[in-house]
């Protein structure tokens, strides 16, 4: 098997000899990255988005946070949008006498919360607040799960479509529908019998039309799409718990959310989009390859969006369901590994690689190269990497993340 991947590692050097970057490296705080090359790939997208095979490495989200201050410091892209909750960053955003560390936990999701690179990211989001040009946080998911969703969400629907929409809120019993949204947003299936879920997915949708069609000078977060969006959320989320929706059409509702966001709230800004994979992807849910968050966006917008994938050539992640650490199991043909021997990366670096040089691979390398796919489980054949984003970073090696609860 030597020979294979000496031959391998040949094909690859060639491959790379004319567009290979400098090596990226990932302890010096961001201050002396290289990330010029990468900014020319992007180009004039507006919607850049930037991918995690896993929720639980520690090493893309150094690099991620790395990329974020970079577009935002020298690419003029003033908005992050992470996977949580809609609502949830939504008033964190909103409260900005309270640090964004603070109100994290509970709110912004686990993974994330807990991340020391995310963590410094928030910092550094923090002290951008007051500048000329601040980077604003908001939420793609509609699946609201945070203190904040749990404890305000219903009443602020409630408020809103009173003010929007008197007279179909004046026909809804609201003591059941926040009887039925606590059991959705605390995901107590249990809770809900088949009438009480029949009667909120009915409710839900009627606001939702009213809210989407209502006259209102109000925008973003204070106008009435904004609640439409919410309950869209919700109540796809009350009908796959009662197995009347797939699982990944949330994906949908992520897609219209950031649509929402980048029409309203956030008009003329240019975003970076942070979460995994299986969301920012342009081929779709893995198995059946259902439309995701990154088809959809990349139907709607066009070039105007860049999907950046990030892998890891070594390592462990730390599995977000069950927060035991998995190492990273490599094939000899992997992708991956090739380049950070051929590069000859040590463990606190990446090395970017863009359309060009994914072309030339392809050209040069055996059919039997792959590329990690999702949780490094799933392999993607070389030749289909540009079904799945625009260029990539790999690491040479990562660490599993903090252990969460």
């Amino acid at each position: 098997m030597k020979w294979l991947v000496t031959l391998l590692l040949s094909l690859y050097a060639a491959a790379l000899s004319a567009t290979t970057l400098e090596k990226i490296n990932l302890d010096n705080h961001c201050e002396q990255a290289n990330f010029a090359r990468f900014g020319e790939a992007i180009g004039d997208a507006r919607i850049v988005m930037l991918d995690e095979l896993t929720h639980g490495e520690q090493q893309n989200f150094a690099l991620k946070t790395c990329l974020v201050r970079y577009l935002h410091q020298h690419q003029g892209f003033d908005a992050l949008i992470l996977e949580s909750g809609l609502f949830d960053v939504a008033q964190i955003w909103q409260q900005p006498g309270q640090a964004i560390t603070a109100q994290a936990p509970g709110n912004i999701f686990y993974m994330y919360a807990a991340s020391a690179p995310v963590q410094a990211l928030m910092r550094y989001i923090d002290a951008q607040r007051d500048s000329e040009r601040p980077l604003q946080l908001a939420g793609f998911d509609g699946r609201l799960s945070g203190e904040y969703s749990k404890a305000q969400v219903s009443e602020f629907i409630i408020q809103q479509s009173q003010r929007f929409i008197p007279s179909v809120a004046k026909e809804v019993d609201w003591a059941a529908f926040k009887r039925t949204n606590a059991a959705v947003l605390k995901r107590q299936p249990k809770h809900i019998n088949a009438k009480q879920q029949q009667a909120y997915v009915a409710t839900s949708y009627r606001l939702q039309h009213a809210l989407n069609t209502a006259v209102s000078d109000q925008q973003g977060y204070q106008g009435p799409k904004y609640v439409a969006r919410l309950l869209h959320g919700l109540v796809l989320v009350a009908q796959s718990m009662a197995g009347q929706r797939r699982h990944d059409e949330h994906d949908l509702a992520m897609a219209d959310n950031v649509k929402w966001l980048l029409s309203s709230e956030l008009a003329d800004k240019k975003v970076i989009i942070w979460g995994h994979y299986i969301h920012l992807n342009y081929g779709g849910f893995i198995e059946h390859h259902y439309a995701n968050l990154g088809t959809v966006l990349k139907q709607h917008f066009g070039d105007s969006v860049h999907s950046v994938h990030i892998s890891a050539a070594s390592g462990e992640y730390r599995d977000y369901v069950t927060m035991a650490s998995k190492k990273i199991m490599a094939q000899p043909q992997q992708f991956e590994r090739l380049v950070a021997q051929q590069h000859e990366l040590q463990t606190h670096q990446a090395l970017f690689i863009d359309r060009a040089a994914m072309q030339r691979f392809v050209q040069n390398a055996p059919s039997t190269s792959v590329l990690f796919g999702h949780q490094y489980r799933y392999g993607i054949a070389l030749a289909q990497w540009q079904q799945y984003w625009d260029s990539l970073f790999v690491l040479a090696h990562t660490k599993a993340s903090k252990e969460q609860p």
